[in-house]
């Protein structure tokens, strides 16, 4: 993984307490100007102590206010900048979107918003636990995708991408039909859940199910510190800042589909000439059904 800070600030959001999280608001929202402040200035204009500053920094693994605010520095040289459409200048970025913006500044501010939530999987993705995904649906026997709620078009969206290479794979909306299929799983199968805050009721039902059957869980989750991610066998994390007018996990779902492409196409390229053969397979069955494009 690539370390940096700000994309750590964001991956660790959810972990800190209320007061540590008005100190990674003030820094995310004026990096240009953190930067320059000392550990008191900085405690000042966050209305904090500077113990709390030093135990805000401790969070992010960083023993001295020296070595952070150097590496603030450096990660704010790369940051390019750029003009909004009425001539101000935003820093590349997560863009907090406010009730005066136009339709022009929303259509930027949401683009530079994905695309910083997407730069950021480079530090929140662990490469082993990748292939440790991968490697679990590639030897699976079956698959069962499974998300509630804004979730649920990614597990469908998963379900569709592995069927066409020839997994045995199931997917229900339904919750009662997702706990019916995972007690009849055997301890060869793997059970893949998404959820955007990883407390969800109906996912986490579905787990503890799928754990006394003996398979593997995959989690795709927010939030480090969530019951999704301590029971999976594997956890990969997405975006977790979320910015006033976006729904929770509007940025958070992209992201899901974004790491559910990673393990697909990895698992593609393990199984070689057969997903090949199988890809070419679904095209021919649902071909009679689309219509010829002209010459």
């Amino acid at each position: 993984m690539e370390d940096n800070l700000f994309a750590t600030i964001r991956s660790r959001f959810n972990t800190l307490s209320k007061i540590q999280k008005n100190i990674a608001d003030f820094i995310l929202n004026n990096k240009s100007e953190t930067v320059r402040l000392t550990i008191n200035e900085l405690s000042q204009k966050c209305n904090v102590s500077e113990p709390t500053v030093i135990r805000f920094i401790n969070k992010l693994d960083y023993s001295s206010y020296s070595t952070f605010r150097l590496d603030m520095a450096g990660e704010l040289s790369k940051e390019t900048h750029t003009l909004s459409p009425n001539g101000i200048k935003i820093e590349d970025g997560y863009q907090n979107i406010v009730a005066e913006d136009d339709i022009n500044a929303v259509k930027q501010k949401v683009v530079y918003s994905v695309g910083c939530a997407v730069n950021d999987l480079n530090n929140i993705i662990n490469v082993d636990d990748l292939e440790k995904a991968v490697n679990l649906i590639y030897e699976s026997n079956s698959l069962l995708f499974y998300g509630s709620g804004g979730s649920s078009v990614i597990a469908m969206d998963a379900y569709h991408k592995f069927m066409r290479i020839g997994k045995k794979v199931s997917y229900d909306v339904n919750s009662h039909f997702s706990l019916i299929k995972t007690c009849h799983l055997e301890i060869n199968d793997v059970v893949v859940l998404i959820s955007h805050t990883g407390e969800s009721r109906e996912v986490l039902e579905c787990a503890e199910s799928a754990k006394e059957k003996g398979c593997k869980i995959i989690g795709i989750t927010s939030y480090l510190n969530s019951d999704l991610a301590k029971i999976s066998d594997v956890a990969l994390f997405s975006s977790t800042y979320d910015l006033e007018y976006y729904t929770d996990a509007m940025v958070s779902r992209l992201i899901q589909l974004v790491i559910l492409d990673m393990i697909y196409i990895s698992v593609s390229l393990k199984m070689g000439e057969e997903s090949k053969r199988m890809i070419e397979k679904s095209r021919k069955a649902i071909s009679s059904v689309k219509k010829k494009m002209p010459k």
